[in-house]
């Protein structure tokens, strides 16, 4: 048996300071239950410029999720300006699990993603969540290989749609969540996933 995950708190704050270290300026996590003003306009900004337009939700849109049971918004700022998201809300299709609608970061290639998508995982978990189900595309427009950079965070592939592209999924183990916490948030690259 492996050992019990972080809480979210711990990791949240080894997040921040490993991405405050790295981007040189205090990055700050935030979690939120229901949407302001602010909050969609923030969504909307890195939205507008990570998505194109058809992968883009409308402010209506954003507001009908923020409705759907167990939705979290996670927020990631850079000193004022916000660089990253995630929100997602309990999975109508599976019993237990949760279902992450949309993710997006302004900064590539720093660990902004990966730490957001471990936090995702934790937090997920510490909620007494079993599963978490995604979608993604197989590869962007700008060739970059979704479905990989997935399953290098230890999801599997369940299938594609042409409707809703590749269905993504990973059942929230103590084994997987500690090894998502060592492994992308403390950096910890040769850590071992240990069974269940």
């Amino acid at each position: 048996m492996s050992e019990e995950p972080p809480f979210f708190e711990e990791a949240s704050r080894r997040v921040e300071e490993r991405l405050g270290t790295l981007l040189g300026e205090p990055v700050k996590v935030s979690v939120h239950v229901s949407l302001d003003r602010k909050l969609i306009d923030e969504i909307i900004k890195i939205e507008s410029s990570m998505f194109r337009g058809e992968l883009r939700y409308s402010l209506w849109e954003i507001m009908a999720r923020s409705e759907r049971p167990g939705f979290a918004l996670i927020t990631m700022r850079q000193g004022r300006e916000p660089v990253a998201f995630f929100f997602g809300y309990e999975d109508q299709e599976l019993p237990g699990g949760y279902y992450g609608d949309t993710m997006a970061s302004t900064v590539e290639g720093k660990g902004v993603g990966s730490g957001l998508f471990s936090l995702v995982h934790i937090y997920c978990y510490e909620n007494g969540y079993s599963h978490f189900t995604c979608h993604t595309e197989e590869v962007d427009e700008k060739g970059r290989k979704l479905r990989d950079w997935y399953l290098a965070m230890g999801m599997e592939h369940v299938n594609t749609s042409p409707e809703h592209g590749d269905l993504m999924r990973v059942r929230l183990t103590p084994g997987h969540v500690n090894w998502m916490y060592h492994r992308h948030i403390l950096g910890e690259r040769h850590y071992k996933r240990i069974p269940d």
